[in-house]
């Protein structure tokens, strides 16, 4: 009996890990894709594609038809948007859409791919006022997972899982920021952070975190929520000290100057002023507080349950590097 499994966000960073890994098991694969010309060559002559929008309920009912096995990977995750209902009709509205017709169709397995951000620091940011309010990334995601929340309660089988700070070979877009700022610090462009203090994230390769999926679909318990991260014995580091090993492992040393926290707020919120005017938005003042927290994780319930094995901070940027310089236009350009 055929076991068709749906991929949405298939032409995403994560999405076209999961996808490649997918189709080499074996797997029958369907794709809900809007752009189907995203998905690489080889793949897209591998799957079924459904061509549509999370936002359309007539596309995503088409594409959960029949389906076993559905990873919800697509949202809505700008950081910031010149209409905010974007990131509730695609993070919010379109989850809700997607259960409903996954429970008509009987969907025996799912996993919805949500964000470290959705659960509590482990240590909060030292601000006060609008910053320390919740982005709307942060919100919607976090009102789409009590939907797979009660979804589970309900007796469906649905797991969640939140990726960390995640990096590796990839398009250097806002998805997979965390590389894009190697190949900038790399080619010496990247001279500003924000003081943060040295609070500590985790860093987790792409490919470790689409294995996580998949074995999050095979072996975690219904309702659970696994942190998908890098190894915690290295993977855990400061923003600076991720850079500095970069340099380390590239034989370069790039001077970086620390912006004060104030500073930063100060250009966040010119930020928001100059993207109402219509320009861009790369950060807004609720994404500073973000880089002020604490994020370091615990691995440790992935691990034991789901039998998850992320490689060392060390060798993934190493791989990272290597196909960086294979790619000479990002480290010249």
């Amino acid at each position: 009996m055929r076991r068709l499994t749906l991929v949405t966000g298939a032409t995403g960073f994560i999405g076209s890990y999961l996808v490649r890994q997918l189709v080499a098991e074996g797997q029958d694969v369907r794709v809900l894709v809007r752009r189907p010309e995203g998905l690489e060559e080889r793949v897209r002559r591998r799957v079924d594609i459904v061509r549509g929008d999370l936002r359309d309920r007539d596309s995503l009912v088409d594409a959960v038809r029949g389906v076993h096995t559905l990873f919800h990977l697509a949202a809505c995750t700008r950081a910031w948007s010149r209409d905010p209902a974007d990131f509730t009709a695609v993070n919010t509205q379109a989850v809700e859409t997607l259960l409903e017709a996954a429970f008509r169709q009987d969907v025996q397995r799912l996993v919805h791919v949500s964000t470290i951000l959705t659960l509590p620091p482990y240590r909060p940011a030292p601000l006060n006022g609008s910053a320390q309010r919740p982005t709307l990334y942060e919100d919607s995601k976090r009102a789409g997972e009590q939907l797979v929340e009660s979804y589970a309660a309900s007796g469906r089988r649905a797991v969640i899982v939140h990726p960390t700070r995640v990096y590796g070979p990839g398009p250097l877009s806002e998805a997979n920021s965390a590389t894009k700022v190697i190949a900038l610090y790399l080619r010496g462009r990247f001279r500003v952070r924000i003081a943060d203090g040295g609070v500590l994230g985790n860093y987790v390769h792409a490919a470790d975190v689409a294995a996580g999926i998949r074995l999050a679909v095979r072996r975690g318990r219904t309702g659970a929520h696994y942190v998908l991260g890098g190894d915690p014995r290295d993977a855990n580091v400061s923003f600076l000290a991720y850079l500095k090993l970069a340099g380390e492992l590239a034989g370069v040393n790039r001077r970086v100057i620390a912006l004060p926290r104030h500073a930063a707020l100060a250009a966040a919120h010119a930020a928001l002023l100059w993207g109402r005017l219509g320009g861009t938005t790369p950060i807004t003042p609720g994404w500073v507080r973000v880089f002020l927290e604490d994020r370091r994780v615990d691995v440790t319930p992935a691990r034991r349950e789901l039998g998850y094995d992320p490689r060392h901070l060390r060798e993934g940027l190493g791989q990272t590097i290597a196909w960086l310089r294979g790619r000479r236009k990002d480290l010249t350009a």
